[in-house]
């Protein structure tokens, strides 16, 4: 009995030894056939970026998903709009009914790929499908096809998409704004801006956090209004106030100073913090009181708004941090303090070493 056991062992490891070698060659001729069609590709691909050539080679059912990935890849690396002559090999090549086929019946990588492609290719016709998409509960489908929408056709897919971004939690704010950017601002600010007069207070804080993202001076004459409405929302008025201390325009910052009392401290936060990027040499004194709030968040953002001020010196920055009354304000400021004078030197060395 021992024997049949010693053998059935050894003919186990021989399976196994067998089965690992086998795995290996397939990965390195897998490897290899893999290198073989970037080599070839990559070139005619780069080429067809001016004019595509006459004759195309086949693609193996195999190296379908890589030839996309090496196509949308040269396609995103192209600033503006998508080379024509790249969507016509992509057509010569019979791909675009391979992405519509990934679209419909793939795995959700190829989905996600599918629709990356129909976005740079420009596919109108498959518009009504990436609307739905766009509402898919899958985060990873819905926000890939709001960015093919996009592509595709931005001021007919912005006003399908505020209501979304307002609402997707799941959404990405980074990759909302990536998309939001590639809609241009002039659009991305009318559509946003009008939705958050239009939306209740939750989803309009929502989309003002948006504006302030993309720093949208356009939205201005829009939001403006928002601070006359009673009752105001203080989520919305704390959005204002990130709005207009991002555009930092001149007209809003008596606006601004309204706040720095308000009962509500994430308000004077936001007041505090949008006069550090738009204040003037009197408003020193209204960040130096703030230094004595109550509140940690208060103090530390006066701190941060001192310490940025274009009239704020090192000189009376050092003279301020050393004659402030309480232990508190001057803790608080400190570390800003000893951030300027380093940033200072830095400066300074870099010009000697100049």
């Amino acid at each position: 009995m021992g024997w049949l056991t010693t053998i059935t062992i050894h003919v186990l490891i021989l399976v196994l030894l067998g089965w690992t070698l086998i795995i290996r060659r397939l990965r390195v001729s897998t490897d290899r056939r893999r290198q073989q069609m970037v080599t070839v590709w990559r070139p005619i691909l780069a080429q067809s970026l001016i004019e595509a050539p006459d004759t195309l080679p086949p693609i193996h059912p195999r190296d379908r998903v890589l030839f996309l990935y090496l196509w949308n890849h040269l396609q995103e690396s192209i600033k503006g709009e998508s080379s024509d002559e790249l969507c016509a090999v992509m057509r010569r090549t019979g791909m675009d009914h391979v992405v519509h086929y990934y679209l419909a019946k793939g795995t959700l990588r190829q989905q996600l790929l599918a629709i990356v492609t129909l976005g740079h290719l420009k596919d109108q016709s498959i518009w009504p499908r990436l609307v739905e998409l766009a509402h898919d509960t899958n985060a990873f489908r819905s926000l890939e096809a709001a960015r093919a929408l996009v592509r595709i056709d931005a001021p007919r897919a912005i006003p399908v998409l505020v209501p979304l971004m307002s609402q997707r939690v799941d959404w990405s704010p980074l990759k909302v704004l990536a998309i939001l950017q590639g809609a241009g601002n002039e659009l991305v600010a009318r559509a946003l801006g009008e939705a958050a007069v239009k939306a209740p207070p939750l989803i309009a804080a929502r989309l003002l956090r948006f504006l302030a993202s993309i720093r949208s001076h356009r939205a201005l004459p829009l939001i403006r209004p928002l601070l006359a409405r009673r009752p105001l929302h203080e989520d919305v008025l704390a959005g204002c106030l990130s709005l207009f201390g991002q555009c930092s325009d001149p007209q809003d910052l008596s606006t601004v100073r309204q706040y720095l009392t308000h009962p509500t401290w994430f308000i004077r936060v936001q007041a505090a913090t949008a006069l550090g990027k738009m204040g003037v040499e009197e408003d020193e004194g209204h960040l130096i009181g703030l230094l004595g709030d109550s509140h940690w968040w208060v103090r530390y953002r006066a701190a941060e708004a001192l310490s940025i001020l274009p009239s704020m010196t090192e000189d009376k920055l050092s003279i301020l941090v050393q004659t402030l009354p309480t232990t508190e304000a001057r803790k608080v400021l400190t570390p800003f303090v000893a951030k300027r004078f380093e940033e200072s030197l830095a400066h300074t060395s870099g010009l000697s070493a100049a």
